[in-house]
This record gives structure tokens, C-alpha cells and sequence, in this order.
């Protein structure tokens, strides 16, 4: 029994530990480039007003460059926050701009890639039930950073 105690707080502690430092790391990681391939050739996606339109909004806050994906696949597309607040004061705010950068470079590649910003389905059903609360949560997770 004693064993079994103490795997059960050896476990405990290694996922904490694990917790604590993805947390330290998305801290130290607030500058880095946001990137996204685009079918398109790299002059193409400069030249295109719709990617300069996008990302006129952030102004100078988003720095942004253009250059052709590896093995001539396209062409990467990558934005990043000049200066991010530090995550506590972001979390504080409940807002992220980095999460903003996201949706704009997946809008500004469905954009050039089929000439319209794909959304998902709306519910099929009016009623609102508790799976249906769930699919919507996952939904609007999803479209911040990408991943749930």
C-alpha cells in the first residue's frame, strides 16, 4: 500500500512539474514567428492587397515577411508581436494579441488559397443541449490557437 502512495505522489509531482514548465516556456516564447504555407507563389502573396489589408490593422505592433516555402511547396507567410505583453498581464486583460496574429494568418491563407475565409457549420439544432455547449466551447477554442 505504501508503494502505491507514494507512485501516486511521484506521479502528481512529475505532472506539475511538467505544468509549471510549459507554463515557464510559453512565457520566454512570446516573440517568436507565427508561420503559415500558402499555395501561392511568394510574389503573388506580397503583390496580394487582401494580405496587406489583413494585417493593416495591427499596424506597426505586427511585423510580418513573405518568403518562399522549402522545396518550392509555396510560400510561408510568418507574423509575430513586435513587443507581447508579458503572459500574466495578458491573462489578467483575457485578451492574447497573439491569438489575434493566429487567426489572422489562417484567415489570410484561406483567403489566398480559395478566395473566401472558411468557417464551420452552424448548429443543425435551435435547442441548446449540453453536447451541443461543448461542440460550440471546442469550436471557439479551436480557433485561437488551433488546438484544444
Amino acid at each position: 500500500m505504501r508503494w502505491l502512495r507514494a507512485g501516486a505522489v511521484l506521479g502528481v509531482a512529475v505532472a506539475a512539474s511538467g505544468a509549471v514548465l510549459r507554463r515557464h516556456t510559453d512565457e520566454d516564447d512570446t516573440s517568436r514567428w507565427l508561420v503559415v504555407t500558402v499555395n501561392a507563389e511568394p510574389d503573388a502573396v506580397a503583390g496580394d492587397p487582401r494580405f496587406t489589408e489583413a494585417f493593416a490593422a495591427f499596424g506597426d505592433d505586427v511585423e510580418t515577411r513573405v518568403a518562399a516555402a522549402p522545396g518550392e511547396r509555396g510560400t510561408e507567410v510568418a507574423a509575430r508581436v513586435r513587443q507581447a505583453p508579458a503572459r500574466a498581464t495578458a491573462r489578467m486583460a483575457g485578451h492574447d494579441p497573439r491569438q489575434d496574429v493566429r487567426r489572422t494568418l489562417r484567415d489570410v491563407k484561406s483567403l489566398l488559397e480559395t478566395g473566401d475565409v472558411l468557417r464551420t457549420d452552424p448548429p443543425t439544432t435551435g435547442k441548446p443541449t449540453p453536447g451541443g455547449a461543448l461542440v460550440r466551447l471546442f469550436t471557439r477554442r479551436a480557433g485561437g490557437e488551433g488546438r484544444l
